[in-house]
């Protein structure tokens, strides 16, 4: 069968403001993981045809994409659904469903996990792939194409006899050695970048899967932490080296377990050789030392990305982030003795920032920690969150607003935010200035000038600074449900 698998547009995204918006390819356009990992996975199974529309890289309308759909005629659609982008995940299915009024729509994404039953309602949407759909997507095309039932494959809702069933518990993938690499070769995947980067394109790549930590405001799908072998992850690499990318990103959500994990996978990497490659992680600052941080250094780490989210003990607690103030200084402190850059991930609008100058204090600790790079976002109040249930027992929400929204979605959905004290208009407020205080200081504004090497480098320096100078409104494109590096 043909199979065609797209990354849905970002047109009318979620929104925490109605006043600051910066365009997602601003901060750097991604892979789509997810579906790249799903494209390789059919495809090793020898019997489908696989293509991949990126919407987001190409700027794509839906009406642009259904024509380039209608023109292959796919026997399977294929999209990847997040909550925030669900009103162009429905526009395009119905763009799809007239231009291809034979073919099997099919939805997946983390959206289908948390709203199944709303997902179904979509009169468009024939089938739910739920969970990590590498083994359970292509078990469901077989079946699809032999005409055999689909009762023994998990995590897949469907319609029958009039009625929406499903066949148990989403899909899940114990040993993620088992899953071949992303299809890279289906897209353009020089032209992928981050704004915090080189400017040369990217490897992506995701070396385990999972977080056991419990922080309140994020919402993921799994705990269970699950990590690739060295051997499995220098083989990806490998085959990116090979075609020319020189620069690596892991995206794991908690790529630093242990820093003995770190510094295998930074002795490989020595191992092969590799005299021009730079790579960069997102990790925690609990799980850092010099002795890991020297090797990494030396076997091309770029940069670290930590998530800290609040800048008091008392807020880290509060939020359950399992760290300490001291260790977010001296994580920045030896990454900084040993050449390594930092940037951190900061939220403003918990449920304990209740005053203006609870956030002050927050953008007075980010800019004393003094990170080479900064990132702000506001609390955004999800469905699954611990948040979620405490802003429920306050009354300060609607508790179907996610629900309503999954039936009904809108564009540019206002996505709840913890407005007890500080409003909407407030935090907006609050948030440009985080932005402003921390990127326009004399000495980091040198210190980034002086490490430009790249004609590349400076262009996204340039733009980085322009956007803030102009900034009118603050849209972001998640690529998971929850907020920031663990």
């Amino acid at each position: 069968m043909r199979v065609l698998l797209m990354n849905v547009p970002d047109a009318h995204v979620g929104k925490t403001t109605d006043d600051w918006d910066i365009e997602a390819s601003d901060i750097g356009v991604f892979p789509p993981m997810g579906i790249l990992y799903l494209a390789g996975a059919v495809r090793a199974r020898g019997r489908h045809e696989v293509r991949l529309i990126d919407c987001i890289l190409d700027r794509l309308s839906p009406a642009r994409v259904a024509e380039m759909a209608q023109a292959w005629r796919p026997d399977v659609v294929g999209l990847t659904v997040y909550t925030p982008n669900l009103y162009d995940a429905l526009i395009l299915t119905r763009r799809l469903r007239q231009a291809l009024p034979d073919a099997a729509i099919v939805w997946g994404g983390p959206h289908t996990m948390l709203f199944p039953e709303e997902s179904m309602a979509q009169s468009e949407v024939d089938y739910l792939i739920t969970g990590e759909a590498e083994e359970t997507f292509p078990d469901f095309l077989d079946a699809l194409e032999d005409g055999k039932p689909l009762d023994a494959i998990p995590g897949v809702w469907m319609r029958k006899d009039g009625r929406v069933v499903n066949t148990g518990e989403p899909g899940y993938v114990k040993d993620i050695d088992r899953l071949p690499f992303p299809a890279y070769d289906l897209v353009d995947f020089k032209r992928y970048f981050s704004a915090i980067g080189t400017g040369l394109p990217v490897g992506t790549i995701c070396s385990s899967r999972g977080c056991p930590f419990h922080c309140t405001f994020c919402c993921k799908p799994y705990s269970t932490y699950r990590s690739r072998s060295v051997e499995n992850i220098l083989a990806e690499m490998e085959s990116y080296h090979a075609q020319g990318i020189r620069e690596f990103f892991f995206f794991d959500d908690l790529f630093n377990a242990s820093a003995k994990r770190v510094k295998t996978i930074a002795q490989a990497i020595l191992d092969k050789g590799w005299k021009d490659v730079v790579w960069s992680f997102r990790g925690r600052v609990d799980a850092v030392d010099e002795e890991m941080l020297v090797l990494v250094k030396k076997s091309g780490c770029r940069q670290i990305l930590f998530g800290v989210e609040d800048a008091s003990d008392e807020g880290l607690k509060a939020i359950n982030k399992k760290i300490t103030t001291e260790q977010v200084f001296r994580a920045m402190r030896l990454c900084r003795k040993v050449g390594i850059l930092t940037s951190t991930n900061w939220i403003i609008g918990f449920p304990h920032h209740r005053t203006r100058q609870d956030v002050e204090r927050l953008i007075d600790n980010a800019v004393a920690i003094d990170s080479d790079f900064a990132q702000f976002n506001i609390c955004i109040i999800y469905h699954g969150t611990a948040i979620f249930d405490l802003a429920k027992q306050k009354k300060l929400l609607d508790p179907d607003i996610w629900r309503k929204h999954a039936r009904n979605p809108i564009p540019n959905f206002v996505e709840p935010i913890w407005e007890e004290y500080l409003s909407r208009r407030e935090l907006s407020e609050l948030l440009k200035k985080c932005y402003r205080r921390f990127y326009f200081r004399p000495l980091p504004i040198l210190r980034k000038a002086l490490r430009v090497r790249r004609l590349s480098e400076f262009m996204l320096f340039a733009k980085g600074a322009l956007t803030l100078l102009g900034i009118k409104g603050y849209k972001r494109k998640k690529h998971h449900e929850g907020q920031g590096a663990q």
